[in-house]
């Protein structure tokens, strides 16, 4: 007798149905905790971010995509190898399936957005009029995912993203297409800017040789002709900012 009761004892803490209760009695609470919203139906949300303490913090645009809905449909495959497909209720069911449709164009978003806010904050408010172009098509395209334009307006006329969108697959291409091209902007202007530095600190410390300093100059004015080239807007603002430091550097070694 004492040996069925242990082994009693032992089958109920072994009983799979009771966890598998517990567990729909969790998600069902998660899932009402969170409240079906108009916000929902957008592939982007704009939150605050807190920077070095701050209280106010900046706006960040992010993927609407909860993480833990990630963790649900995986669950759901491992249930259903165990057996419990029939047993599993259709609300969670449906939240499930919906994420699993959501899940790729999420990841894609994640990896765009991280990938544009990286870019971004390599550059300094000197050299951003030089990549508006682009800043203007990459906040446009987001623009369209969360119904207000890159100026705050909100859209009328223009197309509008939602998670159920036939051109959601288009929408997050293109959208990983601005920001590959951005990053491409910024790569060749960071790298103008450290040869620009490079000649302009040899013009400091070239000897007085009129051929010299002609080379010197020339090596400044070849990598802004490379930029002019390449299609750079506002370029002759920041040209005047460069000829201030050449002529700031020339002034000292007279």
């Amino acid at each position: 007798r004492q040996l069925r009761r242990s082994c009693d004892e032992l089958l109920s803490k072994l009983d799979s149905r009771a966890y598998f209760r517990s567990w729909v009695s969790e998600w069902e609470s998660e899932l009402s905790s969170n409240t079906a919203s108009k916000l929902n139906s957008y592939p982007i949300i704009v939150v605050r971010q807190n920077s070095g303490g701050s209280s106010g913090g900046v706006l960040v645009a992010k993927a609407n995509f909860d993480q833990k809905h990630e963790y649900l449909f995986r669950e759901i495959r491992y249930l259903k190898w165990l057996g419990y497909e029939r047993d599993i209720p259709r609300t969670i069911a449906l939240v499930s399936e919906e994420a699993i449709v959501r899940y790729p164009y999420a990841m894609a978003l994640k990896t765009a957005l991280s990938s544009y806010a990286a870019a971004r904050d390599l550059i300094t408010p000197e050299l951003e009029p030089l990549v508006a172009k682009e800043l203007r098509a990459i906040k446009d395209s987001i623009a369209e995912a969360f119904d207000v334009s890159s100026d705050g307006a909100k859209v009328t006329s223009k197309r509008r993203i939602r998670w159920d969108s036939k051109d959601i697959s288009g929408w997050v291409a293109a959208l990983n297409e601005l920001v590959s091209r951005f990053e491409e902007r910024v790569e060749i202007l960071l790298r103008a800017c450290d040869n620009i530095d490079i000649a302009i600190e040899a013009l400091g410390t070239v000897a007085y040789d009129r051929q010299k300093f002609c080379d010197a100059v020339e090596n400044v004015q070849k990598v802004v002709d490379e930029l002019s080239l390449a299609g750079y807007s506002d370029l002759a603002s920041w040209g005047d900012r460069v000829n201030r430091k050449m002529g700031a550097v020339l002034a000292k070694r007279l």
